[in-house]
């Protein structure tokens, strides 16, 4: 036994001392490793709990949804009123939670909505009309749930934040660029679209006003939910040793050699992969984005890019 493991010392060592190659890596960790690893509740999660959809027991007459795709039309019993060419843009209130009974017998939950115009329109689901008060949530699909928009308005409406993303939108919709990690002050929160249902409208730090999009809640279609793109506080307080010349890099989302691995994440977020390699010449990552873009780090200091 003694003479093997003489034998496969060698090779173990050259295993574990090998050089990187940037694709070949122990342990591969997602971004989402990443995210998951941060699990304390932050005060920008904490603030927006109270946007959430409704539970359907607490549903009341009058309540409103945006239309926000045609599509909608797919999940009503029956055909759209004659005259209704399109629902999109058009705001359904509940008029009732009815009941149906299914093919096996049950009794199933069936909301009636109404149109602004008056026509009524029957939602049948295949829920049981018994699970209701224990239901936490009732998707209307293709449309956005008005509630949560005026809850999260009225929470951000006046703020001043820092964003954290350089994604924008004009006022006529066109995709922009900006800074990161400016303060910009929340003009208010207007319905978005059914993937992304909130709208925050702000002005930005050239008094402009530009808009991004948020989901919300913890489902997993919540991706880009406010903690993701806003700060309540300035990240320069967080990062006093950062320099002036490194944050100019950060805030135009761009890096240089030099940097750490704290200044890369906040010019660029979070990566999609990491990919670790350890030896006698150091410790090595590679950080891996969209579109081609990477990071390679030696001790912790930024190498090697791409961007």
């Amino acid at each position: 036994m003694r003479r093997l493991l003489t034998a496969l010392l060698p090779a173990l060592a050259a295993a574990l001392g090998g050089c990187f190659t940037g694709i070949e890596s122990t342990p591969r960790i997602s971004g989402d490793d990443v995210r998951r690893a941060d699990v304390h509740v932050t005060a920008e999660q904490q603030l927006m709990h109270a946007v959430e959809a409704e539970p359907p027991a607490r549903w009341r007459p009058g309540k409103r949804w945006l239309v926000g795709d045609d599509r909608i039309s797919l999940v009503f019993a029956a055909p759209l009123p004659e005259g209704t060419d399109s629902l999109a843009g058009r705001v359904l209130r509940l008029d009732s939670m009815g009941r149906y009974t299914g093919i096996s017998g049950d009794t199933l939950l069936a909301p009636v909505f109404v149109t602004d115009d008056g026509a009524r329109l029957t939602y049948r689901t295949a829920i049981k009309a018994e699970a209701l008060d224990s239901l936490a949530t009732l998707e209307l699909p293709f449309a956005i749930e008005l509630s949560a928009v005026e809850a999260a308005d009225s929470l951000l409406r006046g703020r001043t934040v820092y964003i954290t993303t350089p994604q924008r939108l004009e006022h006529d919709g066109r995709r922009t660029d900006g800074l990161r990690h400016v303060p910009v002050r929340v003009l208010g929160v207007e319905p978005g679209t059914v993937r992304y249902p909130l709208r925050v409208v702000f002005a930005d730090v050239d008094s402009a006003t530009r808009s991004v999009m948020l989901t919300y809640g913890d489902g997993p279609a919540a991706t880009r939910n406010f903690d993701r793109l806003f700060s309540f506080t300035d990240p320069r307080h967080s990062y006093p040793r950062i320099t002036p010349a490194t944050w100019e890099h950060i805030m135009h989302s761009q890096v240089t050699t030099g940097m750490t691995r704290d200044e890369c994440r906040l010019a660029l977020g979070a990566p999609q992969r990491i990919d670790r390699n350890g030896g006698h010449a150091g410790q090595y990552e590679r950080w891996s984005y969209d579109q081609g873009i990477y990071l390679i780090f030696e001790d912790g200091f930024l190498i090697k890019y791409r961007q």
